[in-house]
């Protein structure tokens, strides 16, 4: 379906329990790419990439899983969909592990922490999770695609409560404000 409608990568979920410790991580790891081989064969066949995302509550949520998961599973075709939402909000962190996955790195929310997305709060409050608008600068990160020449998509990110809703109430104030956090994401391109 994504290769007929134009699409170049799909965005999974590790559905590894983030509990996981030592070497029942790795069985769990090794047990997950297992069952990704018939998507992954099919992913080379039709040139397609598989980004895993993050999730909180995926063990490949923090950088050192990531990195064994991406160590474990050797086709090129799979990477990692980075969301610094699920991460430490410490840009200089990020920027490094960025630099570390380099090519791996199939994905990036520009999305930060904020206040959180998991309870209503005010619209200012929420907006606290696009870029430019929370405690997270985002000039190191930038600084860090542009060193591994990142060539695939950075989107402007946020879940507003309840899921399912406008981050804005009109198409326009929608676009107003995905349009400041990518000026927001230049100017930062620009300070690297």
């Amino acid at each position: 379906v994504a290769k007929k409608f134009g699409g170049t990568m799909l965005i999974a979920n590790a559905g590894i329990n983030k509990k996981v410790k030592g070497d029942a991580a790795k069985k769990a790891v090794a047990q997950y790419i297992e069952r990704l081989k018939p998507v992954i064969a099919r992913a080379e066949e039709l040139d397609l990439l598989i980004g895993v995302e993050n999730h909180s509550g995926s063990f490949v949520n923090q950088p050192e899983n990531q990195t064994l998961f991406l160590d474990m599973v050797k086709s090129e075709r799979v990477g990692i969909a980075l969301a610094p939402y699920h991460i430490d909000q410490d840009s200089k962190m990020l920027a490094a592990h960025i630099e570390k996955l380099g090519d791996r790195l199939f994905h990036f929310y520009a999305w930060q922490h904020g206040m959180g997305c998991m309870k209503k709060l005010p619209k200012e409050q929420e907006l606290l999770q696009m870029p430019g608008r929370g405690d997270l600068d985002f000039t190191p990160i930038a600084a860090a695609l542009k060193k591994i020449k990142y060539s695939h998509w950075v989107q402007p990110f946020m879940h507003p409560v309840p899921r399912g809703i406008p981050i804005l109430p009109t198409a326009s104030e929608v676009s107003a404000e995905i349009n400041r956090a990518q000026k927001y994401l230049e100017k930062c391109l620009k300070r690297s």
